[in-house]
C-alpha cells in the first residue's frame, strides 16, 4: 500500500498546471508582439531614410548641374529678355550664348534653354522640392564684382511627405564679370 501512495504523489507533482501554461503563453505573446513591433518600426525607419538619401542625392545632382552653368554664365536676370519675377527663378546667358532659365514648378526644378517656353524637369519624380531660392549678389553691370548666386533648396521624398525637408545650400560665383 505504501508503494502505491508514493507513485501517485510522483505523478501528481510532475508537469504544469493550466494556469501556469496560460501565464507563460501570455508572457511569450507579449514579448513576441514587442519584438515584432520594434522590427516593423525599424524597417519603416530604414525605408524613410533610404528615400530621403535618394531624394537628397537627386537634388544634389540638379544643384551641381545648375552650378556648372552658373560658373560660365553672365547677365544674371539682366539682358536675358526675361525677368526673374520671384526668388525661385533664375535667368542668365550661358557660355554658349543661350538664355538659360531655372524655376520651381509643381515641386520640381525645371530648366529651359534657348529662351523658349519648353521646360524640362531636372529633378526626379521621387523628389518633392519644397522651396528653391536664388540669391544674387554682384550682378549689377560695372560693379567690378563677379556675380555670385546662392542656391537654397528644401527637399523631401514624395514617398514620405510628412518628413521635414532636408535643406541644401551652395554659393557659386561666375567666372565672367558683367560689364
Amino acid at each position: 500500500m505504501k508503494k502505491e501512495h508514493s507513485q501517485r504523489s510522483r505523478v501528481s507533482t510532475s508537469g504544469f498546471s493550466l494556469v501556469e501554461l496560460l501565464v507563460s503563453m501570455g508572457l511569450f505573446s507579449v514579448v513576441v508582439s514587442v519584438a515584432v513591433g520594434g522590427f516593423i518600426g525599424a524597417l519603416r525607419s530604414q525605408r524613410q531614410a533610404a528615400a530621403l538619401v535618394a531624394a537628397e542625392s537627386n537634388v544634389s545632382f540638379a544643384i551641381e548641374q545648375i552650378a556648372r552653368e552658373i560658373r560660365t554664365g553672365h547677365y544674371f536676370c539682366d539682358g536675358t529678355n526675361t525677368t526673374c519675377a520671384s526668388p525661385s527663378e533664375l535667368a542668365f546667358v550661358d557660355g554658349n550664348g543661350a538664355t538659360v532659365f531655372y524655376r520651381l514648378n509643381n515641386e520640381s526644378i525645371e530648366q529651359s534653354v534657348g529662351g523658349n517656353a519648353n521646360f524640362q524637369k531636372i529633378t526626379g519624380d521621387n523628389v518633392s522640392v519644397r522651396y528653391l531660392v536664388f540669391r544674387l549678389q554682384g550682378n549689377l553691370r560695372n560693379d567690378n564684382f563677379p556675380p555670385r548666386v546662392t542656391i537654397s533648396v528644401g527637399v523631401a521624398p514624395k514617398a514620405s511627405p510628412l518628413l521635414s525637408p532636408v535643406r541644401l545650400q551652395t554659393t557659386v560665383s561666375a567666372r565672367i564679370l558683367d560689364s
